[in-house]
């Protein structure tokens, strides 16, 4: 079977980030993998893509109107025509179930997040199969973009490192080291957790002068963020650490987690970390809503964000011991629920489902 893999962008973001997985995993099975990405934005993924020596066809360089970049694809898939397109996130969903109808070349398209746009809404049933990355957002597509059973599949996109485990875990004494990896990008939050730092540093600013905030990435709101900084005076406290290739030894040089979003899918860095044993703060969303079990597997932020965040570093600052408790028992949950074995699993079920969407397509497509 050959597969047109289509994706939005090379951006810096768990949906890119997981193409090599997947990629050798269809090609494991016995199946061609075409890439294309519609436009370039910051080219995060692309050094991931060379290091997996992943070819991909770029549409647009920068990104051109809807069509016109429909067209480039038009193209591109009659000289290559695939048994099925495969897309992921917004833009690519939406040009890959146009091409998809005047091609006659069935669609199957991730949900990445619990998020969707009226034209994906308007368009969901021109996509054959829908894939959740995580339970939740499977139950999202049922239940909120109303798709029928039996067009929706859950296939979470992790697989976690068995062996990577955080060297140890604060015990009060010395600076405690937060952070967190992410697009820097209004959904997530971080002006508010810089707001959340304040404060804290506003009621206790002895403790706050023994905290440190890392944000890891890059994107549009660096420079907001940055001046951000400056205005609250937290030069001191926070760092932006930038893009990572590899996040392995930035999570086991914190002591703590942060992943205030606004919503999520899987959240892959937050599981990530879980799965290194590294304890999580996050907003009850996406996947999270499931993994974070407060002052168990972690540290659920309700309400007030700003005020959450205050409340949870002063509990956390005169009971460090939950830090290990929670990071222990999330990496259990963690390690359970994402392992290899566990992408594996679901990677074949829904495999084998698209192969049967294909077969259908090539009987009834006219000889």
């Amino acid at each position: 079977m050959r597969i047109h893999y289509l994706v939005s962008s090379l951006d810096s973001g768990g949906a890119e980030f997981v193409i090599p997985d997947l990629v050798r995993f269809f090609e494991r099975h016995g199946h061609e993998v075409d890439l294309t990405a519609c436009e370039p934005k910051d080219m995060g993924t692309a050094p991931r893509l060379a290091e997996a020596n992943i070819p991909c066809h770029l549409l647009a360089n920068p990104r051109r109107f809807f069509i016109p970049t429909l067209h480039g694809l038009l193209k591109h898939l009659r000289a290559r025509r695939p048994d099925v397109i495969w897309t992921s996130l917004t833009r690519a969903t939406a040009l890959g179930q146009i091409a998809g109808r005047l091609l006659n070349i069935p669609v199957v398209s991730w949900k990445h997040s619990a998020a969707v746009r009226p034209s994906m809404l308007a368009m969901s049933r021109m996509s054959q199969l829908w894939i959740g990355d995580s339970p939740m957002l499977g139950s999202y597509l049922r239940t909120k973009m109303h798709l029928p059973a039996d067009r929706v599949m859950t296939w979470p996109l992790l697989r976690c490192d068995m062996e990577s485990s955080v060297p140890g875990y604060w015990q009060g004494q010395g600076v405690l080291h937060l952070g967190s990896v992410g697009r820097l990008h209004e959904v997530k939050n971080y002006d508010r957790l810089l707001k959340a730092l304040a404060l804290f540093r506003e009621h206790h600013p002895a403790l706050a002068a023994r905290l440190h905030l890392s944000l890891a990435g890059d994107g549009p709101e660096r420079d907001a963020l940055e001046a951000q900084i400056r205005t609250l005076g937290l030069e001191q406290n926070v760092t932006l650490v930038g893009a990572l290739r590899h996040v392995g030894p930035f999570l086991e040089s914190l002591h703590l987690y942060v992943q205030p979003s606004r919503y999520e899918g899987l959240c892959l860095a937050a599981h990530e970390a879980m799965a290194a044993g590294l304890p999580v703060m996050a907003t009850p969303v996406g996947e999270l809503q499931a993994s974070l079990r407060d002052g168990r597997t972690g540290f659920v932020l309700k309400g007030d964000l700003e005020t959450a965040i205050c409340t949870t570093l002063e509990h956390l600052f005169t009971q460090p011991h939950l830090l290990a408790s929670c990071g222990q028992a999330g990496q259990a949950l963690a390690r359970g629920n994402f392992s290899p074995a566990a992408f594996e699993t679901h990677g074949r079920q829904v495999l084998t489902r698209v192969e049967e969407i294909a077969r259908q397509a090539r009987w009834k497509r006219p000889a």
